[in-house]
């Protein structure tokens, strides 16, 4: 793996970077200040390519560097957290970042992460999470939806990172049918993705825990 570091703060970033080789063990490191763009290895094009951006309540910054090269398909994009209020970062996945990890984070949780991340899911720490499933403000019900009650269930299913054959062994249910109710569920809240998903939940607080 191809890990590209941010620059603007290499003491924490060399800290996440020996965490990150002790979960993953083959990373290959270079720096960057910005967005990188990045081809696809010659030798090894299968190889995966991480980019970390910090974030020190610096969100205009991050989100211009996406905005500069939205075109990246090449890499996986993940903000490492380290102060700042971080309300408006699940925004960021409309740009292509996939995980939102905080820097004082557990091993185990960086290998939950990249096993997420690696994998084409989302992962989104505890800090990021609090802010959008527990606002103090009152939320909406999702009956108004008209969502039922199983649909309701995959869709905080979903919202909490889980694959489609993880709820149906949480719920009893075939995959096809998960994927039947996830499909009706996003035709029912007018979202197309799960980013999207995660954008709604931020903006409506419907499904509070």
């Amino acid at each position: 793996m191809n890990l590209y570091l941010d620059s603007r703060n290499q003491l924490i970033s060399l800290g996440f970077k020996e965490l990150t080789q002790l979960v993953l063990g083959d990373v290959t490191v270079e720096w960057h200040s910005g967005n990188p763009k990045l081809e696809p290895s010659s030798a090894d094009p299968d190889k995966k390519q991480v980019v970390v951006y910090n974030f020190a309540d610096n969100y205009p910054e991050i989100e211009n560097n996406l905005k500069e090269n939205p075109e990246d398909t090449n890499s996986i994009k993940i903000v490492l957290i380290i102060n700042g209020d971080v309300s408006s970062l699940p925004k960021l996945v409309s740009y292509g970042v996939s995980g939102f990890i905080d820097m004082n984070c557990s091993e185990q949780e960086l290998k939950e992460a990249f096993r997420k991340i690696l994998h084409n899911q989302n992962y989104y720490c505890e800090l990021v999470w609090n802010k959008i499933l527990n606002q103090d403000e009152e939320a909406a019900s999702p009956t108004q939806f008209s969502l039922t009650k199983r649909e309701i269930e995959i869709v905080e299913s979903l919202l909490n990172g889980k694959s489609t054959l993880e709820i149906s062994r949480e719920l009893g249910l075939s995959p096809h049918t998960v994927q039947t109710h996830r499909k009706n569920c996003f035709k029912k809240l007018k979202v197309k993705s799960l980013s999207e998903l995660l954008l709604f939940e931020m903006e409506n607080q419907v499904f509070k825990k």
